[in-house]
Order: structure tokens, then sequence, then C-alpha cells
């Protein structure tokens, strides 16, 4: 199972983190688990390329498989919509695929 884990400082979102596979299908079949991660690889090219945020905390690791990016709260205003909209968009992959993705949101 894949689990998102939404970070919270308030009301303000500041990190969210994939881990795990879905178990759907098969390695490289496994639309659940590309979709999870096409939304999260956006996320991070949103955050440093387009946005262009310092100070970003960023983990990979391809054995769990993980990702994770964190931003400072203040910059939580100004990635807004990208964040929100990448939170969102992981809901609802989690509400259709129950089995397979869970979302948990953190606050601090």
């Amino acid at each position: 199972m894949v689990e998102v884990r939404l970070f919270y400082q308030g009301h303000h979102l500041t990190g969210i983190e994939s881990t795990g596979h879905s178990g759907q299908a098969e390695k490289g079949s496994d639309i659940v688990c590309a979709a999870v991660s096409v939304l999260m690889q956006s996320l991070i090219l949103g955050i440093v390329k387009v946005a262009h945020v310092k100070n970003v905390d960023l983990q990979i690791d391809d054995s769990v498989p993980l990702m994770r990016v964190t931003w400072p709260k203040y910059e939580s205003k100004r990635l807004s919509l990208l964040t929100k909209t990448t939170a969102e968009s992981l809901k609802v992959i989690a509400s259709d695929n129950p089995k397979y993705v869970k979302v948990i949101s953190e606050v601090a």
C-alpha cells in the first residue's frame, strides 16, 4: 500500500510524503503507483524548478520507495495552488483506490 502523509503546521501545508508500493499490479504496470509518483515528481519540480523555493528538504529513496518534500511555512501561501492541488489529487486517487493508497494528515 502507498501511504501519503500531508504535513501541516497549523493550517499551513508544509510537506507531502509518499512511501511504499500500491501492489495494484506488477512493477512497471502499476498505474496507481505511477499516478502517485507523477504527482509527487511534478510537485517537487514545481517547488524547486518553477517556484525556485530555497530551503526545501527533499528525500528520495528508491529502495523503500520514498519521496518526501517539505518547504518552509513562510512559503505555504505562495505555493498553495500547487501544493493543495497535489494534495487534493492524491486524496482522489486514494478515494478511488482505497485498497492501494491511504492519505494521512499530520498536524504539528
